[in-house]
């Protein structure tokens, strides 16, 4: 867009001004890469036993361990747009992504501005989604959403939407006790409504916010009433807030996440199936362990399971950048601590939040497996065995953030004060020395490592 004002040196009151406009393009196309590095990472070629010996190959011939591997993983993004669809302000685009960790294609149609109110847009998304993001199993969605977006005013959004979707594990990947694999396997019809809040202050970016708060509130119901095969509510909610400390400028921040899942309904409908569950851990969640790795595991085989229940408190004191050779004041420097997991039953929350160690530790060191599958406590997500892990997890760290033009590369160490140990009984893969591992008792890391963009929060 150009402009020229009429007789710009003139002392005319009221003057023309002359405005050139440039159509866009009617289409558009974007790329991009991502890498992420990190201790835990999932492996995408680990399966199952049962699988195993039907392709005819030994299981002890192959390594896969319930705290996953220090590894990477690299994502390529392209999208194409056509604006300006019948000479209106609508588009439809095409986004995918594919990574070792997670291939997706989705189609978005966007209607702004629907019946001409300037703080309501119309969309309608379907697509495709395979992703491998926690050590136990390999999942796709197919899944098509509905969804109004109200802008309130610069910092308030809601959205409205109504989502279905078909969740299915791949049981060639799943790495829970052979018997569980067609129950968790079997391809499952989500439905219902939802509703976000999102309040956003941050500045002068989301990326590298020194100021303000972020808050988000997510609520999603599914019922039979809609055709869908598993019945739950699941309430997620996050507030972040950012204080400019002194006169040096020290940034502290903190982040807050609390969830719960309740399901309800005819028995056949309490299940919750395991990529509905509620996770945490990883480089933007509690660093205290690999990606989604935090809180109940499978009994037999220790691969983490999901929960009903999350609570994960995360604060940062970011110092002012020093000045370095040949760096300048690029290089920044973070001390963190995170606190929390994720739990069985919601209601586990907060009689764990003053326990700072693993709750009669001593039953995860019983490796019958008798004992272990039995359950001994309620919940629509797993069976909880003996082993407690209702308790919170602590985790202390120093971060390295070098700011470039498109937000901080950030590498963060992690130590955790107190990581669980559970049994493993259904073993995978061999020694380096070609012995069988034998049923144990194993530990989730004391020390972990995350490289990625971006702050943590």
């Amino acid at each position: 867009m150009n402009t020229a004002v009429q007789n710009p040196g003139g002392e005319l009151p009221r003057k023309n001004v002359l405005v050139q406009f440039t159509e866009a393009k009617r289409w558009d196309l974007s790329y991009g890469v991502g890498f992420q590095a990190q201790t835990g990472n999932p492996s995408t070629s680990c399966p199952n036993p049962v699988s195993l010996i039907q392709l005819g190959i030994n299981p002890a011939d192959v390594s896969c361990g319930p705290n996953g591997k220090t590894g990477a993983s690299a994502l390529v993004l392209f999208d194409i747009s056509r604006i300006n669809l019948w000479g209106r302000n609508q588009s439809v685009t095409l986004r995918t992504e594919y990574g070792s960790l997670e291939q997706v294609a989705t189609t978005i149609y966007s209607f702004p501005h629907i019946f001409n109110l300037k703080s309501l847009d119309f969309s309608l998304s379907g697509g495709y989604t395979n992703a491998q993001d926690v050590t136990t199993y390999a999942a796709s969605r197919l899944e098509g959403t509905v969804r109004f977006t109200h802008r309130l005013d610069l910092a308030n959004t809601l959205f409205y939407q109504f989502t279905y979707r078909r969740v299915k594990v791949d049981p060639n990947s799943v790495q829970v006790a052979p018997n569980e694999i067609p129950l968790v396997s079997e391809p499952v019809r989500v439905g219902g409504p939802g509703f976000t809040w999102i309040r956003d202050t941050r500045r002068p970016s989301p990326l590298d916010a020194t100021a303000g708060t972020y808050t988000s509130l997510e609520e999603f119901a599914t019922d039979n009433v809609f055709a869908s095969e598993a019945n739950f509510n699941r309430l997620d909610l996050t507030n972040s807030s950012y204080y400019d400390i002194g006169k040096r400028h020290f940034i502290l921040g903190r982040n807050t996440r609390f969830g719960f899942e309740r399901a309800f309904g005819q028995e056949k409908y309490e299940y919750i199936p395991l990529p509905e569950r509620l996770y945490a851990g990883g480089a933007q969640s509690l660093r205290a362990y690999s990606i989604n790795a935090a809180g109940p595991r499978d009994s037999l085989t220790g691969f983490p399971v999901g929960g009903a229940g999350v609570f994960v408190n995360s604060g940062e004191l970011r110092f002012p950048n020093p000045t370095l050779p040949y760096v300048g004041t690029s290089l920044g420097f973070v001390l963190f601590h995170d606190m929390g997991n994720v739990f069985n039953n919601s209601s586990d929350i907060w009689r764990s939040a003053i326990r700072i160690k693993q709750p009669h530790s001593w039953t995860c060191r019983d490796l019958d497996a008798d004992h272990q599958k039995a359950v001994t406590r309620s919940s629509s997500t797993n069976n909880t065995g003996t082993c407690d892990f209702n308790y919170f997890t602590h985790d202390v760290g120093l971060g390295l953030r070098y700011h470039t033009p498109i937000g901080p590369i950030r590498l963060d160490f992690s130590y955790t004060l107190n990581p669980p140990i559970f049994p493993v009984i259904v073993t995978y893969g061999t020694h380096s020395d070609g012995s069988p591992i034998l049923p144990h008792v194993d530990q989730a890391p004391h020390f972990n490592f995350f490289f990625s963009i971006g702050q943590a929060f």
